[in-house]
């Protein structure tokens, strides 16, 4: 057994104190080390009992006398973590733990050493702690982790991104499935995100829609970074998958509700523009009829002046019947949309303009094999025809057979109506930027009013889609619609 010169040289350097225990007489010394870091108490002789109730947090008083019993009586190693009150009053952890003698035995005398382990217990609760806000954080934001390894192509997810993906905890993804995991249409911008970051470490930070199990779409924000070896070669990649499909639906129809709006508020103010310019305009032209009449001398002047007055009577009933139109148009989006076929609509639209198409003998060549149904507002759809085709027709190339071929299809995932005709064709480098516009003529035609394609784009647009144009003079026009 090393005497207590040896015991103070090599323990003190390592900050490690002790305690020389009597097994018979269960007397106690401490050495001058422990006596230092608890002060230099005056214990009154009894040493244990003083640490019991003076030094040692009460958490650990009762284990410790079960310890010491087990020591001193029945030989049985002493391994415990405790804490103990300094000299400056603060707790401090120390593991406490006999020294064996050899082959176990203790003899007369037991060696009880207190090594300060009070950093190493700090960074473990750290870590704990960390780890705990780790988690919960991760809970609550339901934000998971993941990890993909470059050379094998396996990935690896932590409970938080199971939980997401509405996996069973022991659910262990295989490299050949982890793009099942994405929507299809996300697919490609994945696979070009994760090759850019595995080849050149560019990280990324994007929102995606993925899949879970059960095969729900949701958007999710996906965090990843490039992870390197100690040879600056990328190994792997670990990021996070965060759920934010709520706010982000929630984004989704706040934007479209603000589009709407914003188109709304365009159609309107174009339309009060119009109203305004069209009352203005007829009344303009009362005002200055009722002076001319006030300034007339004779009777046959009135009487001319009094037919105009008849004419813009007429005209101005004509603008407010074309105005009332328009806003009977609009109210229809208040029916509900159904299922209506373009064979039926087209039916309709031919009927009603049957004297029209029969006098200009024009020939309409449909094809709806594609698609042939969609969900619509049937009056709408029967009116964009109805526009299109009487426009097509009125418009014709002199000399030349009115052809009207319309087509629907798919396109992108989006439902697509065009017509084409082979009639007068529009100058769209002179016209294009009004071509939808109020009262905006491209052709000296008697019929001609300016109101069909605006009402048509309106109704499109109401419903939610786009209406575009390709023309040339003299050969054809042709409306694509995305309904």
């Amino acid at each position: 057994m090393l005497n207590d010169l040896q015991l103070n040289s090599i323990l003190e350097d390592f900050d490690v104190a002790y305690w020389k225990i009597n097994v018979f007489s269960k007397k106690i010394s401490w050495s001058p080390h422990f006596n230092h870091l608890v002060g230099d108490p005056d214990t009154g002789g009894d040493h244990f009992e003083y640490f019991l109730n003076n030094i040692l947090h009460k958490d650990y008083r009762y284990d410790f006398r079960e310890h010491f019993e087990d020591l001193t009586t029945h030989s049985k190693p002493f391994n415990a973590e405790v804490r103990i009150k300094l000299e400056n009053g603060k707790y401090r952890w120390f593991e406490c733990r006999n020294l064996k003698g050899k082959e176990g035995a203790f003899g007369d005398t037991a060696i009880l050493m207190f090594v300060n382990i009070h950093q190493a217990k700090r960074d473990e609760y750290t870590i704990e702690e960390n780890f705990f806000y780790y988690h919960e954080t991760a809970e609550m934001t339901s934000t998971g982790g993941w990890y993909y390894d470059v050379t094998s192509g396996a990935v690896y997810w932590d409970n938080v991104t199971k939980k997401i993906l509405d996996c069973p905890l022991d659910h262990e993804p295989k490299p050949e499935d982890k793009m099942r995991f994405y929507a299809e249409d996300h697919r490609e911008k994945v696979t070009d995100m994760f090759h850019k970051c595995s080849k050149y470490g560019i990280p990324f930070k994007v929102e995606i829609k993925m899949r879970t199990l059960h095969n729900r779409e949701f958007w999710v924000r996906a965090t990843g970074k490039p992870v390197y070896n100690n040879d600056q070669e990328i190994i792997g990649i670990r990021g996070v998958f965060q759920d934010i499909d709520e706010q982000k639906t929630n984004e989704l129809n706040l934007q479209n509700s603000l589009d709407i709006i914003a188109s709304q508020n365009s159609r309107l103010f174009n339309f009060a523009h119009i109203v305004s310019h069209q009352l203005r305009c007829h009344s303009s032209n009362l005002n200055l009829i009722s002076q001319l009449l006030e300034e007339s001398k004779s009777v046959e002047d009135k009487l001319d002046l009094l037919i105009n007055v008849n004419d813009i009577s007429k005209n101005l009933e004509k603008a407010i019947v074309e105005l009332n139109t328009i806003v009977t148009k609009q109210n229809n989006l208040k029916k509900e949309r159904r299922v209506v076929k373009f064979k039926d609509a087209l039916d309709v639209v031919i009927a009603s303009a049957h004297s029209l198409i029969k006098r200009e003998n024009a020939e309409i060549i449909a094809e709806f094999n594609q698609l042939n149904e969609i969900n619509y507002i049937s009056e709408y759809l029967e009116s964009i025809l109805l526009n299109l085709i009487t426009n097509a027709i009125k418009y014709r190339f002199e000399g030349r057979k009115p052809v009207i071929f319309i087509q629907t299809y798919k396109e992108n995932g989006e439902n697509i109506l065009e017509i084409s005709d082979n009639g007068m064709g529009i100058d769209l480098d002179e016209h294009g930027d009004k071509m939808f516009g109020m009262y905006k003529t491209f052709h000296r035609h008697p019929e001609a009013n300016g109101i069909g394609l605006f009402i048509t784009k309106n109704q499109v647009e109401t419903m939610g889609g786009k209406i575009s144009v390709t023309s040339t003079v003299n050969i054809g026009t042709t409306f694509k619609i995305t309904l």
